[in-house]
């Protein structure tokens, strides 16, 4: 057993701590909405274009009907990480405690590394809603697997197009007059887009694209102009693109997450980017969604069921043989798009893998 309290001088402290970026969330899954059930309704209603008619006033009014909403009922998925506090635990010492006459005792240990552990929890919790935030807007829909569970939310999103090798990008590509022609089609359905989330290998072939450069050469017309820069969340502006009817701003989104089906040698979850690298997301700066979260059913202290309408709901408990308490943080968040025409997501723009 390796003997934590043996002779040496601890002369700082460096604490590694990862940035938490939540892009997505913050964005454009900003409003929070609590249901009192595990599974959640929501209402869809796509509006029509409509003009109104001409009529002779002797035959009257004529009537243009209403459109139609349809209400989708989605089971909410549940995560809760938990964290456990064991007798070894607590004679462990603390990062940055005194090796020597600390005067911390074990209870004062339990109270400090239960809060770290909720802050810990809380981070993870927040990091798996931005990666679902994520995966609604690149692929429409999401994949939930994990222990006892393997289902799939499936939104209904048809704006996707995963290129073949006459639409890639190349040098030589005509990628403005591609992002035109989708610029046109979302118009239709009452789409501003003026936003493009680049991966990282489409952001890299775009600043190579010969047509592009060229055109921003062209001191007589203004097409747009390349500025790197790093906003908040880790969000990185490379500049502005105009294109006959739309303007695009341009932004990569530098974030990693574990990828639990490729593992490395020492048996950890490979780091892949949150954006798939060859993948480009057409949208709207303003695009407003919800994130829903369903009740949380947990057992109190005097072994009755008790249900909350909260987003996160810590939960505590113990056991006397082996003594072992354990903290955990419940939650059943969902994102929910408010309109499925309101972004345009190409993929395999280089390779064509998708």
């Amino acid at each position: 057993m390796k003997d934590y309290y043996e002779p040496k001088m601890v002369m700082g402290v460096i604490e590694k701590t990862l940035p938490l970026r939540t892009f997505f969330k913050t964005r454009y899954f900003n409003n929070p909405v609590v249901f009192p059930t595990e599974k959640v309704s929501f209402e869809f209603q796509e509006k029509r274009r409509r003009l109104a008619p001409f009529v002779n006033p002797r035959v009257g009014s004529e009537d243009i009907g209403r459109d139609e909403y349809t209400v989708r009922t989605y089971g909410t998925p549940f995560i809760s990480p938990k964290r456990t506090i064991t007798n070894d635990t607590l004679m462990q010492k603390l990062l940055s405690e005194p090796t020597y006459n600390s005067g911390l005792t074990p209870e004062d240990r339990a109270a400090r590394i239960a809060a770290q552990d909720i802050l810990d929890l809380q981070d993870t919790i927040w990091r798996r809603e931005e990666y679902m935030c994520s995966r609604v807007k690149q692929d429409g829909k999401l994949i939930i697997k994990g222990k006892g569970v393997s289902e799939i939310v499936d939104y209904g999103f048809e704006n996707i197009a995963v290129l073949d090798a006459s639409d890639r990008w190349t040098p030589t590509f005509d990628i403005m007059g591609q992002l035109q022609a989708i610029a046109r089609e979302m118009r239709k359905d009452g789409i501003n887009p003026d936003m493009l989330i680049l991966g990282s290998e489409a952001a890299s072939m775009l600043l190579k694209n010969e047509r592009y450069l060229k055109l921003l050469d062209n001191r007589r017309v203004e097409i747009g102009e390349i500025k790197p820069g790093e906003l908040e969340h880790g969000i990185g502006y490379l500049g502005r693109m105009i294109v006959p009817g739309a303007m695009f701003d341009l932004y990569t989104y530098e974030e990693w997450i574990p990828d639990t089906s490729d593992l490395d040698e020492n048996g950890e979850p490979k780091l892949k980017p949150i954006i798939d690298p060859e993948t480009v997301i057409i949208q709207n700066s303003s695009e407003k969604n919800s994130m829903l979260y369903g009740a949380i059913t947990t057992i109190d202290k005097t072994g009755n069921h008790v249900t909350y309408m909260r987003p996160y709901v810590p939960h505590k408990w113990f056991t006397e043989d082996p003594p072992q308490k354990f903290i955990s943080i419940s939650s059943r968040p969902l994102p929910m798009p408010h309109d499925l025409k309101s972004w345009y997501v190409l993929k395999g723009v280089i390779t064509g893998a998708a």
